[in-house]
C-alpha cells in the first residue's frame, strides 16, 4: 500500500486539531514550492539530496507517527514534529520518533515548537530544533527575494495568518519576544559558514568555487570553511554573493578551466547555488573534531551546515571551541 501524500488532501484543511491543520498547510506549501521551499526552511540542517522528495502527512511507523514526512527515493528521510504550545514535548513519544532516525542513513527528525529555544528534553537526542517564527522567517525571505511566484505568495501569506492566529495566540504572555533578534545580515561579515565535505573542499582548493543545490539556505556570511575526517583545514572568503540557481557552464570562471574534464566528466546540465571562493587561510594546526554523542562517543561536527565567527575560527584548536 503506498503512502498518501500531501497531494491526496485538501489544500483547506482536513484536520480538526489546530496541530494538526498548521503542519498539514506548511507541507502543502512546501510541496507546492518544491525545492526552492524545501531548502529554504532546512538546507541549514540538512544536507538534502536534489532528487524529487515525496512529502507525507502523518507518516505511519507502527509506534511512531511523526506529523510529517520528507521521503526521497534515493532514501533519505526527514521526519517531522509539530507543537503549536510550548514546552509539551511528550518524551516517550520523543522516544518512539527516535528509533526512526539513522544519520548514517540519512534519516532524521525535527521539531517545529513554539518556544523561544530548543526545549531542553532534545539536547540529550540526535535531534534538530526549529522555531515557528523562524519558519515564518524564512517564508517570507521566499517572498522578498523574489522567488514566489502569485500562488506560492498567497500561500505563504495565508499561512503566516494561521501561525499567527493558532501558534502565536497560544504563548503565554512572559514567553511573548519582547526584543527583536539582530537580523541574519547584520552579523555577515564576522560570519563562517561551515559546511561538510571532502569534494567541496577540493574544488574550492582547486577551482575556487562551492557548488551546491539551487535555493539551498545559508546565512549571510563573508567566510566559508570545509569540515571533513574530524578536521578543518583551510578558510575561505566569499566573493560577491552567492548566485542562486546556475548551470555551472555558463559560469566563466568554471569553463575556462578543466573542471567538468578533472571532476565531472558526465555533468548534466543541472542547476546548482553558486559560491566564488578565495583562500585566505590554511590553519598551521588543524581544528580537531571533538564533539561526543549523548553516550560520549565521537560523532560528526556537523550533518549539513553550521555557522561560527572569523575570531573564533581564527583562535580555535578544536571544534567545541567554534
Amino acid at each position: 500500500m503506498s503512502k498518501r501524500t500531501i497531494s491526496d488532501q485538501s489544500i483547506f484543511g482536513e484536520y480538526k486539531r489546530a496541530e494538526d491543520r498548521v503542519t498539514a498547510a506548511l507541507l502543502h506549501i512546501m510541496n507546492i514550492g518544491g525545492p526552492i521551499v524545501v531548502e529554504r526552511l532546512f538546507g541549514d540542517k540538512f544536507d538534502i539530496p536534489a532528487n524529487l522528495i515525496s512529502i507525507i502527512p502523518q507518516s505511519y511507523h507502527g509506534n511512531s507517527v511523526p506529523d510529517g514526512e520528507l521521503e526521497c527515493n534515493c532514501k533519505f528521510n526527514i521526519f517531522i514534529e509539530s507543537k503549536i504550545v510550548p514546552d509539551v514535548i511528550d518524551e516517550k513519544q520523543l522516544q518512539n520518533h527516535i528509533s526512526l532516525t539513522n544519520p548514517a542513513e540519512n534519516k532524521y527528525l525535527i521539531y517545529l515548537t513554539p518556544d523561544m529555544s530548543a526545549p531542553t528534553i532534545l539536547n540529550s537526542f540526535n535531534v534538530e530544533w526549529m522555531s515557528w517564527d523562524t519558519i515564518i522567517e524564512r517564508l517570507t525571505g521566499i517572498i522578498a527575494d523574489g522567488l514566489a511566484g502569485a500562488i506560492l505568495k498567497y500561500l505563504i501569506e495565508q499561512f503566516i495568518l494561521l501561525v499567527k492566529h493558532l501558534v502565536r495566540n497560544k504563548l503565554p504572555k512572559q514567553s511573548k519576544r519582547v526584543v527583536k533578534e539582530q537580523s541574519d545580515e547584520s552579523g555577515k561579515e564576522e560570519r563562517v559558514i561551515i559546511v561538510g565535505g571532502h569534494w567541496g573542499e577540493n574544488v574550492a582548493l582547486d577551482y575556487g568555487f562551492y557548488a551546491c543545490q539551487p535555493y539551498r539556505y545559508f546565512k549571510p556570511a563573508r567566510y566559508m570553511a570545509f569540515y571533513h575526517q574530524n578536521r578543518i583545514k583551510y578558510l575561505f572568503e566569499i566573493i560577491g554573493n552567492p548566485v542562486e540557481s546556475e548551470r555551472l557552464d555558463k559560469i566563466s570562471k568554471i569553463t575556462t578551466t578543466n573542471y567538468f574534464t578533472a571532476k565531472e566528466p558526465h555533468y548534466d546540465g543541472s542547476s546548482r547555488k553558486y559560491f566564488e571562493l578565495k583562500r585566505v587561510k590554511t590553519f598551521k594546526s588543524e581544528i580537531v573534531n571533538d564533539k561526543k554523542d549523548k553516550n560520549n562517543n565521537p560523532c560528526a561536527f556537523t550533518q549539513g551546515q553550521t555557522y561560527t565567527t572569523y575570531d573564533r575560527i581564527i583562535n580555535a584548536i578544536k571544534t567545541s571551541q567554534l
